[in-house]
Parts: C-alpha cells; sequence; structure tokens
C-alpha cells in the first residue's frame, strides 16, 4: 500500500519539477537563446538521481534513452550546433530521467510541432528557412504531450 503511494508521489513530484525547469529554460532559449549551463547540471544530478531512487525503469531504457541524447550530441557537434549542445543536453537529460520509448514520445511530439509552426511560417512568408526558432519551447511542449499520453 503505502509504497506505491510513494512511488506515484514521487513521480508527479518528478514531473511537475521537471515541467517546471523545462518552462523556466524555455523562456530563457526564447530570451536570451543561451540555456544556463547550472541548470543543465542540476537537471542531470536530479534525472540520474530520481532513476536511482525510484529504480522502476528498466536499465535498457535508460540506456537507450542515454543513447538518443548522446546521438543528438554528435549531430550538434557535426552541424556545427545546427541544433544548439543546450537542446541536445536536455535531450540526453530526458533520456536519463524518461526512458527511451517516453523519450522518443516526447521528442515525435516536439519536432511534430516544430514543423507545423515551421511550415506554417514559411507559407504566411513571415520566416526565412535561415532563421533560428528556438527548441526549448517545443520540447517543453512534447513532454508535456507524453505526460498526457
Amino acid at each position: 500500500g503505502s509504497w506505491k503511494g510513494g512511488v506515484f508521489q514521487m513521480w508527479t513530484l518528478s514531473r511537475i519539477i521537471c515541467m517546471g525547469m523545462l518552462t523556466g529554460l524555455s523562456l530563457a532559449d526564447i530570451c536570451t537563446r543561451r540555456i544556463p549551463s547550472l541548470w543543465l547540471i542540476i537537471g542531470s544530478l536530479l534525472a540520474a538521481g530520481y532513476q536511482i531512487a525510484a529504480g522502476e525503469e528498466d536499465i535498457w531504457l535508460i540506456l537507450g534513452g542515454v543513447g538518443v541524447g548522446i546521438l543528438f550530441l554528435a549531430v550538434s557537434r557535426f552541424t556545427g550546433e545546427s541544433m544548439g549542445y543546450g537542446d541536445s543536453w536536455a535531450i540526453l537529460i530526458l533520456g536519463i530521467y524518461l526512458g527511451l520509448w517516453e523519450l522518443l514520445t516526447a521528442l515525435t511530439g516536439a519536432f511534430f510541432l516544430l514543423a507545423a509552426v515551421s511550415a506554417a511560417g514559411l507559407a504566411a512568408k513571415k520566416m526565412s528557412k535561415r532563421l533560428r526558432i528556438p527548441f526549448y519551447p517545443f520540447l517543453t511542449a512534447g513532454y508535456l504531450m507524453s505526460v498526457i499520453w
């Protein structure tokens, strides 16, 4: 009884903390186009701590999520940060926290929303192909979609 309730409360609290951090980082991304490294370090520690404390996710799914994050960091490196390191680091953190399948759900939502906004902006001739769009708001929306899903 109470152990299951405690795990659920920890899950709920961790989701609220994650959503709060993503929202704050989205605002930073929109306003300054920079992501504070300190917040990414804190997020990394919180994600790892959550997995250690909860211990409910399959280690292979966590490693799969980490692998996706590392892949995005490599993309950042080899494209001269077409996708910024801060964005990729967030994907790595979410991979640790969510595991492979929930991370892929969040990324699917994020990239779908980003594509829709980009297509609408290009169609309305309100943006150029060279415009750099902050990714954190889309990652935050994708994360929220994955929680609701």
